[in-house]
């Protein structure tokens, strides 16, 4: 604090690099190859005109650090800085010491100014899709046209002439679509996206290896399998826990064999948070959640498409803090086969619906039917 200098953490790297602001993977060490950003600092009701220096010390494998001029005059410790890019320049705001209701009131001028309102014009397509899913939600409830869990997604991408694929690619010119049964829990999941480990890195080598660590025997299904969800917060009753290690670099998936210690960890998957980051952003560049009210079981379900959640953009940076907070968890869908194979449904990273707007930068919500 009596210098104001932080590390440049791994998600403040991510985030100026895609704001084309600073690279600090390019910057040589020592403060001669330090770059100064003018920034505006906000704490309170004033607005101090200063700069932040954005550079890699020759000590400490040059770590890279910010410092933002001035900061301790306007902090303290555990306040809550936000930094903003704004064109060339950075924004500091003591969230902790700042009224941001009327900071960022759309009356503001400097508002206006700094964080101008972007057009909520949709594109033609989006506009078509929406039209189209009205229709659909016109018609009320409809038969499944097939059987299970999948039934919700496949019933509406058969009304939409959308033939069902493998590919990871968008659903319908370019924009993803997620459908799902509508339910009152807000912490209910959805699935975000489906990434498999990086397997040159871990310990584990495929699925049928976690299935011969982990897995269990179902009586009932005759087979062995590893159905479980895993987060960061703690151990599951396999033992099995998400980490975020190397500085937010990577994820992986440890095993704590004994809970009441939990210094004996043993790492058996890695994820690297470039390729999860990439997987998000390759997925839901523009996206529509579908909700469906539901009627009747099995054969005989019916569905309701009543409501659509449009996003576009994601803020990539946030990925690892919902997965270090516990609101994004990663799901084993691991069975035996007859042959005593291994056969999974992918790896998949899974988000509460009420968590939505922490990952995507621009979302709408409609009701496609009154």
């Amino acid at each position: 604090m009596k210098k104001s200098i932080m590390d440049a953490h791994e998600g403040l790297r991510r985030f100026f690099l895609k704001q084309n602001l600073h690279d600090y993977d390019k910057q040589l060490k020592g403060t001669e190859n330090k770059k100064e950003i003018r920034t505006l600092l906000i704490h309170q009701d004033k607005v101090l005109d200063t700069k932040t220096s954005l550079y890699r010390p020759n000590s400490k494998n040059g770590d890279p650090r910010v410092w933002v001029y001035n900061l301790k005059k306007f902090a303290s410790s555990g306040d809550l800085i936000a930094l903003c890019v704004f064109e060339d320049s950075l924004i500091a705001i003591n969230c902790t010491r700042t009224d941001l209701r009327t900071l960022f009131d759309e009356s503001n001028r400097l508002f206006c100014q700094w964080f101008p309102i972007k057009s909520k014009d949709i594109s033609e397509d989006a506009r078509e899709l929406l039209e189209m899913l009205s229709d659909i939600s016109a018609r009320q409830f409809i038969p499944t046209m097939r059987r299970g869990d999948t039934g919700v997604g496949f019933t509406l991408e058969s009304l939409l002439g959308i033939e069902a694929n493998s590919s990871k690619a968008p659903d319908f010119r370019g924009i993803e679509l997620k459908t799902s049964r509508a339910r009152k829990q807000t912490n209910k999941q959805t699935t975000v996206f489906s990434q498999v480990p990086n397997w040159s890195m871990s310990n584990l080598k495929g699925s049928k290896d976690i299935l011969d660590k982990h897995g269990r025997f179902n009586p009932q299904k005759e087979r062995r399998q590893l159905f479980h969800e895993i987060s960061c917060i703690k151990p599951n009753s396999y033992g099995l826990q998400l980490a975020l290690q190397d500085n937010n670099d990577t994820l992986a998936q440890i095993y704590v064999p004994d809970p009441l210690n939990q210094n004996k960890k043993e790492k058996d998957v890695i994820w690297m948070m470039d390729k999860l980051v990439e997987r998000v952003e390759e997925k839901h560049k523009e996206t529509m959640w579908i909700a469906a009210e539901t009627k009747g079981k099995g054969a005989s379900e019916e569905f309701w498409y009543k409501s659509v959640t449009h996003t576009t953009g994601t803020d990539s940076a946030v990925l690892p803090i919902l997965l270090e907070s516990g609101a994004m968890t990663v799901h084993y869908l691991i069975r035996e086969t007859p042959t005593g194979g291994a056969k999974d449904q992918g790896y998949l990273f899974k988000l509460a619906a009420k968590h939505l707007p922490t990952l995507f930068a621009n979302i709408t919500h409609y009701d496609l039917y009154p």
